[in-house]
């Protein structure tokens, strides 16, 4: 039986100019493959975990090679590794020699997440029109 890759690496088809890399970290298939093609569309290049652990597992290899998200989609709630514990432990475990990428929190949680010290909040279901819109806004941030 063939194992699931935990990550969705989607390719740049064509040679020209590097695409900014976007972590998605989103549990739920379909909001995930959204996402993603909505990104490759835009010019990004997603990359794609299913939990925190994935997607940590992926920033520390990321890191050897020196590839780093322009910014991180951030799903709240998700089994093994749920958002809050990624961004504890990111946070604890960032050592790259650029600042932490901004972080996109995906919730449908109408509560205050101030506490998580994210860089914006998108209420779920959310259009992509807006979800573009704050990626855009937190990719030209500082």
């Amino acid at each position: 039986m063939q194992q699931r890759q935990p990550f969705l690496h989607l390719e740049k088809q064509d040679t020209g100019a590097q695409r900014p890399l976007v972590l998605v970290i989103e549990d739920h298939p379909a909001t995930q493959h959204v996402i993603s093609a909505v990104l490759h569309l835009q010019g990004y290049q997603p990359i794609c975990a299913v939990n925190g652990q994935d997607a940590l597992e992926w920033l520390e290899d990321a890191q050897i090679r020196e590839e780093y998200p322009a910014a991180i989609l951030l799903d709240l709630l998700m089994p093994v590794m749920d958002g809050m514990r990624f961004l504890s432990c990111l946070r604890a475990q960032w050592q790259a020699p650029i600042p932490l990428p901004p972080t996109i929190l995906l919730t449908a949680d109408m509560g205050n997440h101030d506490s998580l010290a994210c860089t914006q909040i998108l209420q779920k279901p959310f259009h992509v029109k807006d979800l573009l819109e704050r990626l855009k806004q937190v990719s030209t941030q500082g």
